[in-house]
């Protein structure tokens, strides 16, 4: 009777130390897949804050590591109106998102809206774009949208009004008030000329005035 005994206890004991070890095991598997994000690195973004890609993202509260899945971080950003693109990974323990957003062109002063070429947005937020100032024709939209695309981030941050100003020679003029105070007229096949207007200016000189790209290619002074 006491080997019976004896040989229940034991079997109960080493019951027990198995339910114990495997509570332990499972323990801590739970907190290894509750380990939240430690770190999210953010890239490439200008437009959109760190903090609202984060938001955007549902990360904002640094979730569980193992509950974030990338294509779903990508879906979600995916639907803003100012990403063209997105890639995200992970990292160890870290969430990685690199941004391409689209390029805004100008503001239509009309509406206010930032307007890029297959979309608008109209929001608070501040841009470095010149504002169109009038008007164009429906049929010329689409080239204008083109040409205004050829022109580098850093010169569009530099123009302050542009405006349709056709002739009797060309009807797809426009001009061009430049934040300096130098004014330049240009023609749709030309916009890309504004690229070198830095250089332009160090031929130039301290002097405002007009800047003729659309023919010519000259400077006239004030």
């Amino acid at each position: 009777m006491q080997k019976k005994k004896r040989k229940k206890r034991l079997r109960v004991g080493r019951l027990f130390l198995l339910l114990i070890i495997i509570l332990a095991i499972s323990f801590a598997c739970y907190k290894f897949i509750d380990i939240p994000i430690r770190s999210i690195i953010i890239k490439g973004n200008e437009i959109l804050t760190d903090e609202e890609i984060v938001e955007i993202s549902d990360l904002d509260d640094y979730p569980s590591y193992f509950s974030v899945l990338s294509i779903v971080v990508k879906n979600k950003l995916m639907k803003n109106k100012y990403i063209e693109n997105v890639k995200v990974s992970k990292g160890f323990l870290d969430i990685k998102i690199q941004v391409k957003e689209k390029k805004i062109l100008y503001i239509d002063s009309s509406t206010n809206e930032k307007v890029m070429m297959d979309s608008s947005v109209k929001d608070e937020k501040i841009v470095c774009v010149p504002y169109l100032k009038d008007m164009i024709p429906k049929e010329k939209k689409k080239r204008f949208l083109k040409s205004m695309n050829k022109i580098d981030k850093d010169i569009l941050c530099q123009m302050s009004q542009i405006k349709y100003d056709p002739n009797e020679i060309d009807k797809d003029r426009y001009y061009v008030y430049m934040n300096d105070g130098n004014s330049v007229y240009l023609t749709v096949n030309k916009f890309d000329k504004i690229n070198k207007y830095n250089t332009i200016l160090e031929n130039i000189g301290k002097q405002n005035g007009t800047l003729y790209l659309d023919y010519g290619d000259y400077f006239e002074a004030y």
